[in-house]
């Protein structure tokens, strides 16, 4: 136990550490480019944050576990909506941009929601997750190629605004090689230390009896999500909640239209009754940030914050009622 418990503490070192230089990077990446953190967080920052859990799931696929590697996918989209939302609006109320409320809300509604729905009715087949990755493809090219195309004039929201400036990180941006550089070591930083936090936490779990179908669908998923956790966190305390919001969704995209297609291209997964709750929750939380998007000023307030997090306990719980065997 005593073993575990250092992992866990060693990856959660790595996992702050590489999460303020992802942040920093991201930051002065959008600054250099001039345009919103909000679109590095949807794309460079989810996309790095999500690397490992797709490496992971498509060996899965390879080696014909597409069951796990869509439990991991449901599990991942609903720490990011639930955990990771509610923790950093907690912390920051997180202003939502009209961006996200016009495209990416709506976006992740639809694909989270069509992934839940199959996986509750018809199951799946290849050319269902060959749709998913392509639409997640297209909304990819769509997102690079209108951020940098150069505008007419300066906006609300881009990079140049003080109010997207790092407070820990005044002055001029750093150079191109030193952001490549703090965007490679971040990304290895939060895939050891997530991989380290994630073996340490699963092993204090079984020491202390949890039993294993718990284990997966909470600590494991926890697990493949603190860099998005940990980025979310160290963004909203220096004041850029876009990046923070950006990610999470960003991540759920990455989850539900890249992970998710790549996998079903090459193992389809089989979908047992173990799953019914989670791909009900994950369809609900993505239906739900619909309307919270849109309240409280735009903004995820601390209140609809701690709903999120609350709902994930009242999962947590079920999840373990639901696993203990009968009489």
């Amino acid at each position: 136990m005593t073993g575990q418990l250092f992992l866990f503490l060693a990856g959660l070192a790595l996992l702050l550490v590489g999460g303020r230089a992802l942040v920093s990077a991201s930051v002065d990446t959008a600054t250099r480019l001039k345009v919103s953190p909000l679109v590095v967080g949807l794309t460079l920052v989810a996309w790095g944050t999500s690397a490992p859990e797709l490496a992971l799931n498509v060996v899965s696929a390879v080696k014909g576990r597409g069951d796990l590697a869509l439990g991991n996918v449901v599990g991942a989209s609903i720490c990011n909506m639930a955990l990771v939302l509610g923790m950093c609006a907690l912390i920051r109320p997180l202003v939502v941009q009209e961006r996200l409320i016009r495209v990416e809300i709506w976006l992740n509604a639809a694909i989270v929601g069509v992934l839940s729905l199959l996986g509750l009715t018809a199951g799946f087949q290849a050319w269902q997750a060959s749709v998913m990755l392509g639409v997640f493809g297209a909304y990819s090219a769509w997102t690079v190629m209108a951020a940098l195309r150069p505008a007419a004039g300066p906006s609300p929201g881009v990079a140049e605004d003080p109010a997207f400036t790092d407070p820990a990180h005044a002055g001029a941006p750093m150079g191109w090689a030193m952001i490549a550089a703090c965007f490679v070591g971040g990304l290895a930083l939060l895939s050891l230390g997530g991989s380290l936090a994630s073996d340490g936490a699963s092993g204090i779990a079984i020491g202390l009896g949890i039993p294993p179908a718990v284990v997966g669908v909470t600590v494991v998923s926890v697990g493949t999500t603190l860099p998005e956790m940990v980025t979310g966190i160290m963004a909203v305390r220096k004041g850029q909640t876009d990046l923070a919001m950006g990610n999470a969704i960003g991540s759920c995209l990455f989850n539900a239209g890249a992970i998710f297609g790549i996998v079903g291209l090459f193992t389809p997964p089989s979908v047992d009754g173990s799953l019914s709750l989670p791909l009900a929750y994950m369809g609900v939380l993505a239906m739900a940030l619909v309307p919270i998007s849109r309240t409280a000023g735009k903004t995820v307030s601390r209140v609809e914050g701690a709903i999120l997090l609350a709902s994930y306990l009242g999962f947590l719980a079920t999840s373990v009622l639901l696993s203990e065997p009968g009489p």
